[in-house]
């Protein structure tokens, strides 16, 4: 998946977000194609910056960007693509970086469609492609230490039943959506012999077609929320309590399917991703608090980290070296780019214990594992540069 000798499985590129009338910054009439790169000039050579070290403050070029990050002293430094869509604003208050800590790798490519933490670490995925649920432990070595292949549940399945979003439901307990129809909770035993708890039918297919996609859990009602869709009833969220009730249904607002949920620190507030846009909406009355329609990728998953920034998975619609990347979203501040990916995501999951996030992929033989930290404050760009003169 990521080539060690390529730039993109090297460089941690990040393009920071856009900036709202700051001094700081890179002016409009310059681009990429106006800044040197340092470290040729030096050499004696003459190259164009399309990057830039922002603790080194200077332009540099691909080659050399390379070889910036693989020195030891220097691995640690902000390297960003040079663009005039996306500048450094000051004022964006903690800045997010994700440092790529490992992968796990499988024998055979899979698609993995989502991915949950349990409260004590451990990275919980729903493998679509082997109808199964696999569990890794907690600590740096990531390793398998369970697994469920889930069973039949209706009497007309051909087939085995294919997981699609999973979320905690407690410290042992998992819940994930299927592509039969239902809500499966799963808890996992101490010997790591894992077992169906219960089978909700959210959809019957007797009646209609549908399909049930994004599941969150909120741990403040003890409630499921899964966004479904049908032929005779449309497009809504239904609540369930763990015990496989029926606490409502809601229709009003909900236009597009959510393909992930997920909830914050305020529990109040539900965060739905589709296609298009991320959503959040008040759970009390399920009006929209906020919309963010600005992102001009395919949204695929949604966290929320400890301090309450909100981040999404998204596949780029343009033609980029890499195809995937993760942004973090502000109403105040527009769209941050965090990193980029160099295979299609399908999610992304967060633990609050360890700042881990787990990224997931369509049709790969890998997890990426990222150490997520906070920079307090965001240097200015472009300081001193020299612009770059072909004659």
């Amino acid at each position: 998946m990521a080539s060690g000798n390529s730039l993109g499985g090297i460089l941690q590129k990040r393009d920071p977000g856009v900036d709202r009338g700051s001094n700081f910054g890179l002016n409009d009439d310059i681009s990429y194609k106006d800044v040197h790169c340092t470290s040729c000039q030096r050499r004696g050579r003459k190259a164009k910056g399309t990057y830039y070290c922002q603790d080194c403050k200077v332009g540099l070029c691909e080659t050399c960007a390379t070889e910036h990050t693989k020195e030891v002293k220097l691995n640690r430094h902000s390297v960003s693509v040079i663009s005039k869509t996306f500048r450094v604003s000051p004022n964006q208050g903690p800045y997010p970086e994700l440092t790529e800590i490992g992968t796990i790798k499988f024998d055979v490519e899979c698609t993995l469609k989502g991915s949950t933490f349990l409260p004590n670490g451990e990275l919980v995925v729903t493998d679509f492609t082997n109808s199964k649920i696999r569990v890794f432990s907690a600590d740096y070595t990531r390793k398998p230490i369970a697994s469920l292949l889930i069973p039949k549940q209706n009497k007309w399945d051909e087939q085995r039943p294919k997981p699609l979003d999973i979320t905690e439901t407690g410290s042992h307990s998992v819940a994930f959506t299927a592509n039969n129809g239902c809500i499966y909770i799963v808890v996992v035993g101490a010997t790591m012999v894992m077992k169906v708890e219960r089978v909700i039918s959210v959809i019957s297919f007797e009646s209609n077609f549908g399909e049930c996609l994004g599941l969150a859990y909120n741990n403040q009602d003890e409630n499921l929320y899964v966004g479904c869709s049908s032929d005779r009833e449309g497009v809504y969220i239904k609540i369930y309590g763990l015990d496989g009730e029926t606490k409502r249904v809601v229709r009003d607002g909900i236009t597009e399917v959510p393909n992930y949920l997920t909830f914050g620190i305020d529990k109040n507030k539900m965060y739905a991703a589709d296609a298009d846009s991320v959503t959040v909406y008040d759970v009390r009355d399920f009006n929209v608090v906020e919309e963010f329609t600005e992102l001009q990728a395919q949204t695929k998953d949604i966290i929320v980290d400890k301090y309450g920034y909100l981040y999404t998975l998204a596949l780029e619609r343009r033609t980029f070296k890499t195809p995937g990347s993760i942004y973090r979203l502000n109403s105040n501040k527009g769209v941050t780019k965090v990193t980029e990916l160099n295979d299609k995501p399908s999610s992304v999951s967060y633990c609050v214990k360890t700042d881990d996030i787990a990224v997931t992929f369509e049709k790969s033989r890998y997890i990426f594992l990222y150490k997520l930290k906070m920079r307090t404050y965001q240097k200015p760009f472009g300081g001193g540069l020299m612009r770059y003169k072909d004659k």
